[in-house]
């Protein structure tokens, strides 16, 4: 995550995206983009992409669009195709999340699982 200037807080905060300081408008308006994608994409008016657009350009919105339709996709095929996941995650909430990496003392594999059930 280091590497796309994301702290462990950002990780933890996406789905507390208007809650949280730590998103600029451009990361806020990107995951609000991905939410409405998935869940009600009719909502998605010019307003709005003109929004994405300003903040990204049009090529990375393109690039960002197919990602989002092909994880989408991809979700919806394995419901339907009934694909049994062997490990189900559940995201935990950031407060929950942050006491079990406080508890980690460092240990890389307990850090990452911190954030699901």
């Amino acid at each position: 995550m280091a590497q796309y200037e994301l702290s462990e807080d950002d990780y933890l905060n996406v789905g507390n995206r208007d809650d949280y300081d730590g998103f600029s408008e451009a990361e806020r308006d990107a995951l609000e983009y991905a939410e409405k994608f998935a869940t009600d994409h009719l909502s998605i008016d010019q307003e709005f992409m003109d929004r994405m657009v300003g903040h990204f350009g049009d090529e990375l919105v393109v690039e960002m669009t197919l990602a989002i339709g092909c994880w989408i996709a991809f979700g919806r095929l394995n419901q339907v195709m009934d694909v049994v996941v062997s490990c189900p995650l559940r995201m935990k909430g950031p407060d929950e999340a942050r006491e079990i990496q406080d508890a980690a003392d460092g240990d890389l594999l307990a850090m990452r699982s911190a954030r699901f059930a």
